[in-house]
């Protein structure tokens, strides 16, 4: 059976002590959010090792591993559902990404880690939102939820608009999120407006628009930002602004 064949692959690579290392990394303990989320100790280099000798698999396949307790076989099959579509991306196959994205979206409660969250969402659910497959909107959906990778899948999304040269809607679920109570959601929008404030450095020297943009956002809210997040947003930066930014100087 081909489930078994991939379980028994990847533990080839499975360690103790990375499998020990994982479970405070992803902070599994009583009440922390990885709360219950099994590891068996396979890198995600390895873990691609494996991908790759299993890309032809169907959604029953993929179903099952998402379906896992084990957080690596969860990953594996985010993986290689990422793959899937990149190449059905790359083959302008619109019927198989619709298919995927909606896989995706209906076993998104499975994407329930920030990592699993962070290789997938831009790849599969922002690429169908710039396709036109998927309605914007369904990103307003998610930063509402209560769940908090839901709100981080929405905002992480926007890495793909990012990519191609668009940063409205990073800014717009952005200021949607200036309240969030959560660490992750707190570092997940200061890397989407790090990489937004990046796209400026792609742009000519007489148009920084990305960069003016952001710096814009991050000024107009500099009260309401959370601190990990401005220092994230900021990183780029160089130090003389970066410091300025950092207490507030925007003379």
């Amino acid at each position: 059976m081909i489930v078994d064949k991939l379980k028994k692959e990847l533990r080839r690579y499975a360690s103790v002590k990375r499998r020990e290392s994982n479970e405070r990394f992803f902070k599994t303990g009583k009440g922390e959010y990885g709360e219950n989320d099994e590891f068996i100790g396979v890198s995600v280099p390895d873990t691609r090792k494996v991908a790759k000798n299993f890309l032809e698999v169907d959604f029953a396949v993929l179903r099952y591993l998402l379906n896992s307790k084990i957080h690596e076989e969860r990953l594996l099959a985010l993986i290689i559902l990422v793959e899937q579509n990149k190449q059905v991306v790359k083959n302008k196959d619109r019927i198989l990404q619709k298919r995927i994205v909606n896989f995706y979206w209906r076993h998104k409660n499975r994407v329930n880690n920030w990592d699993l969250v962070d290789l997938s969402a831009h790849y599969i659910l922002g690429q169908a939102i710039l396709h036109g497959l998927q309605d914007k909107k369904i990103l307003d959906k998610l930063v509402q939820s209560k769940i908090l990778w839901d709100r981080r899948i929405a905002i992480i999304a926007t890495f793909a608009f990012i990519r191609n040269g668009k940063i409205v809607e990073t800014l717009r679920l952005s200021k949607k999120l200036l309240n969030d109570k959560e660490d992750l959601m707190h570092k997940a929008v200061g890397w989407m407006l790090r990489e937004a404030w990046k796209l400026g450095e792609k742009e000519s020297k007489n148009r920084k628009v990305s960069q003016k943009k952001v710096e814009e956002f991050l000024i107009k809210n500099y009260n309401k930002l959370p601190r990990t997040t401005l220092r994230y947003a900021i990183e780029r930066m160089a130090e003389k602004k970066r410091k300025r930014f950092l207490v507030g100087d925007f003379k």
